[in-house]
């Protein structure tokens, strides 16, 4: 099985937790706070997709909605 690994993604975690650093000189705080945005990063991405599952789940009962329309009209 072959893992996905978005680099950009990590390129941008390292540049933050080197500007994180630099600024509070404590590893206890950068860690702290990079924690807090993963899980802020984690509870977003879990909203979007049950967004976007609610979509995709509305879609389809739409068009089976028409699709037994067209049924209903061709019987009569």
């Amino acid at each position: 099985m072959k893992i996905k690994i978005n680099w950009k993604m990590y390129a941008a975690f390292f540049i933050i937790i080197g500007g994180l650093y630099y600024i509070t000189r404590s590893w206890l705080i950068t860690s702290g706070i990079m924690v807090i945005l993963l899980l802020i990063d984690g509870f977003l991405r879990e909203y979007e997709n049950k967004k976007r599952g609610e979509q995709q789940a509305k879609d389809i009962l739409e068009r089976l909605n028409r699709d037994e329309e067209k049924l209903d009209k061709d019987e009569k």
